[in-house]
């Protein structure tokens, strides 16, 4: 099976679980995201040669901090369940991976930061930002292209720090988690920078979710 058949099928398999963990309620969405951060931070410690304790500490107050806030957005500002603020957030990113390396594997020749990841180029770059500022006019409307665009960089700035911490330690992938895919962390390395930023902007500029239509 090539790389992108298997790319394509387990990532449809574990988005398909992410999306109906997040649907049920706030509590199987809390459960998600404290997995996803206790296994983060175990590849993390896994994966990083230091013994330095202070950098230990760091990972994990930082996996802390952004688990409480992926489970904050199961919660509307009421205390409501509110699955169309994180699912929007998750097609948002997904829109911008995806575009990423459909665009970026057959058409990328001017590379990114190649001394980094070798594998990102701006041709798959731009396809991500495309592809996200489109998924933000569907999941937001039209006049929040703008969002699209910014969690495109700020995703795609994660993805750079989690291959340059792979880098200087000296692995490929951050674990065997998903075939096709690596780790955790490398599924979720587009989520790190993001999330606290669409979280801070959901605090100071409310925003219109299309998807709300879906749950009345």
């Amino acid at each position: 099976m090539t790389e992108t058949k298997t790319r394509s099928i387990t990532g449809a398999i574990f988005g398909s679980v992410v999306v109906v963990l997040v649907m049920l309620s706030p509590w199987t969405n809390m459960a998600l995201w404290c997995i996803v951060g206790i296994q983060g931070a175990r590849e993390m410690h896994a994966g990083t040669k230091s013994n330095n304790g202070v950098i230990s500490v760091v990972f994990v107050v930082a996996a802390a901090a952004w688990v409480y806030l992926m489970c904050q957005l199961g919660w509307n500002k009421s205390g409501a369940h509110a699955p169309a603020q994180v699912l929007s957030f998750l097609f948002l990113i997904w829109a911008n991976d995806s575009g990423a390396y459909f665009v970026g594997k057959p058409f990328g020749k001017h590379k990114l930061m190649p001394t980094v990841s070798p594998g990102k180029s701006w041709e798959g770059f731009f396809g991500g930002a495309f592809f996200a500022a489109i998924a933000a006019g569907f999941l937001f409307g039209w006049n929040a292209v703008w969002l699209g665009l910014l969690m495109a960089v700020l995703a795609t700035a994660g993805d750079l720090f989690e291959s340059a911490w792979k880098r200087t330690n000296g692995i490929k992938d951050s674990g065997t988690f998903m075939p096709g895919h690596g780790g955790i962390l490398d599924r979720f390395d587009g989520f790190t920078i993001a999330a606290p930023v669409y979280g801070l902007i959901l605090y100071l500029h409310p925003l219109t979710f299309q998807l709300n239509l879906l749950f009345p």
